[in-house]
């Protein structure tokens, strides 16, 4: 039992133990925790999930809508993972549910993720909620969240990443992300490579589910300007792939009720994901910080930059060791940027001395003297990798526009 948040927080980010997902359904049975809430709507893939979890809660809200969501992981305090119409929950809500079901965590030794999983369950539970919409944390099939029963299951896209705990093939990936689709269900994707497709249609039809695939749409001018059906968008300070998980959100939102236009353009294009291409104040100018850990989110940044025509940009980047950074690194380094690799406190950080070393890439001791030398350069700089990592610098960041004030 716990006096403060703050140990209750300490003790949930301690607990690293590895259980199935029919233990969690036990322990959430036990716990006389629902599974199947009103209109949950389940969120999975490789990139994007967290945006299209926020812009269709964004458009909820703005029908008048009280909206659940759960994300992971978190960007400024543990906090942020589990919200009601974009406010995370309480300390004072967080240490009565850690409180409540300390026993049977202790008892049943559950995860971080589990108690995270469990907390927002029976928070949206507790709450008169209109819908929840909840994002996968890795994979689909064996994820803790795949306890819940949905109203509409979404992919965003699949791609290469987390090999170690999802398999070493795009195969294995596709049989793990698509394990969210339920019998007699409506599932929907904005996934375009032709291939993988075909496989998620099969699946859907062994499980009689519908399935809705989200037209591509080209964008090739900043703003970014696209269209949806009689509405039309324009997104400012924001990567060119969020108009795949705005588009994404759209639709699934069309499928639960006609949207208003007066209020659909406006949630779209005020709606923001923090740490997905955002821009914060350093010195006299200005950083981007964009949450690219993978091989899909680099080339998704890289298309950012090409289209907002961005010159002498300088990388600032740094992932965990479960990550493969090789791959990473040499596209950021083909298309000619100058990427300082940094470590940063985590104990899962890459060991910055064991990478190749390579032309035009840098390694420095810590972010913070990576600003410096890429600021001295003059040079548009931008800071990517782990969310872990980047989370980290936006604190710095923040804090120190805070001391301006």
């Amino acid at each position: 039992m716990f006096d403060n948040v703050e140990e209750a927080i300490a003790y949930i980010e301690s607990k690293r133990s590895k259980r199935t997902i029919d233990e969690f359904r036990k322990t959430l049975n036990k716990c006389h925790i629902h599974m199947r809430q009103k209109n949950m709507i389940h969120i999975a893939g490789t990139n994007g999930k967290g945006s299209t979890v926020n812009y269709l809660r964004s458009i909820l809200n703005a029908h008048e809508y009280h909206v659940g969501t759960f994300t992971s992981p978190y960007l400024i305090c543990h906090n942020d993972r589990i919200r009601i119409d974009d406010a995370p929950i309480s300390d004072e809500d967080l240490l009565f549910y850690i409180n409540k079901y300390y026993d049977v965590i202790e008892e049943d030794g559950l995860s971080m993720f589990e108690i995270d999983v469990l907390i927002m369950l029976a928070y949206f539970q507790d709450e008169d909620l209109d819908y929840r919409i909840i994002e996968t944390g890795i994979g689909g099939l064996h994820d803790k969240t795949n306890v819940i029963d949905p109203i509409i299951s979404a992919i965003t896209n699949i791609g290469m990443d987390h090999q170690k705990q999802l398999g070493d093939s795009i195969y294995d990936i596709i049989n793990e992300k698509m394990g969210i689709i339920k019998p007699n269900q409506l599932f929907i994707t904005s996934e375009k490579q032709g291939t993988i497709l075909a496989r998620l249609q099969e699946q859907c039809d062994a499980m009689g589910a519908m399935m809705c695939v989200v037209p591509e749409y080209q964008v090739s001018h900043y703003p970014f300007h696209f269209r949806y059906r009689d509405m039309e968008f324009e997104l400012k300070n924001q990567g060119i792939y969020q108009v795949d998980n705005a588009r994404l959100a759209l639709t699934i939102a069309s499928k639960l009720f006609r949207l208003n236009p007066e209020v659909t353009i406006p949630a779209i294009e005020n709606a923001s994901w923090k740490g997905r291409y955002e821009t914060l104040p350093y010195k006299d100018t200005t950083v981007d910080i964009d949450g690219a850990h993978n091989v899909p989110g680099i080339v998704a940044l890289i298309q950012t930059l090409e289209v907002k025509e961005e010159e002498n940009v300088s990388i600032i980047f740094s992932c965990l060791k479960d990550k493969d950074i090789n791959p990473m690194l040499d596209i950021l380094l083909e298309e000619g940027y100058e990427v300082y690799l940094t470590p940063f406190d985590d104990e899962r950080v890459i060991d910055v001395e064991n990478v190749e070393d390579r032309e035009h890439l840098i390694k420095v001791g810590n972010f913070k003297e990576a600003l410096r030398a890429a600021y001295f350069k003059k040079n548009h700089i931008v800071i990517t990798g782990s969310l872990h990592f980047i989370s980290t610098v936006r604190k710095y960041l923040v804090d120190l526009e805070k001391e301006k004030k």
